[in-house]
């Protein structure tokens, strides 16, 4: 026998109340480390929920822009093309907003004007390609703190024009 309790119950857990109880019961209660990682979490989950429809649109303005690529192969009316993308982009979602009168108004998430678009076809070049770029700035809201910011998005795409070769016809 070693101390007040048998080697065999050495391993056990103090009865409520008896020796040992309340210095036992303070391994379950909420360290720094536990708010620490707790606050990563939350914080974590707060950015995912701001950013990343921001970065999804970002993405869906990017498909938007290789589908009317891909019909620009067989389709050389550049002007159309480049007002229906704009159109497109323009309609992916809207906010609400104050006008400058102050009044409320409903504006596109992605403010994108046909002048901004640069539209080049290169068909003297082998292959002959396309290239769509522009830059478009999204403002981000932070709910609850009362804030927001504006992040600019760049988009550079350029596209093969040529035709598919899906080799000799059967």
């Amino acid at each position: 026998m070693t101390g007040p309790f048998l080697a065999s119950e050495r391993g056990r857990r103090a009865p409520p109340g008896g020796p040992g109880w309340g210095r036992r019961s303070a391994r379950g209660g909420i360290s720094w480390v536990t708010l620490v990682l707790l606050a990563a979490v939350a914080g974590g989950g707060y950015w995912l929920w701001v950013w990343a429809p921001v970065y999804f649109e970002n993405y869906t303005v990017k498909q938007v822009v290789r589908d009317y690529m891909n019909q620009a192969v067989k389709d050389p009316d550049d002007a159309s093309l480049r007002r229906n993308m704009v159109l497109k982009i323009r309609a992916l979602g809207d906010r609400d907003t104050l006008d400058a009168y102050g009044r409320p108004a409903r504006v596109p998430w992605v403010p994108l004007e046909e002048r901004d678009v640069i539209w080049e076809r290169d068909t003297r070049s082998q292959p002959p390609m396309l290239r769509v770029a522009f830059e478009y700035a999204r403002e981000v809201e932070y709910p609850g703190l009362n804030r927001s910011t504006t992040k600019v998005f760049t988009v550079d795409l350029a596209n093969d024009l040529a035709p598919a070769n899906w080799g000799p016809p059967r």
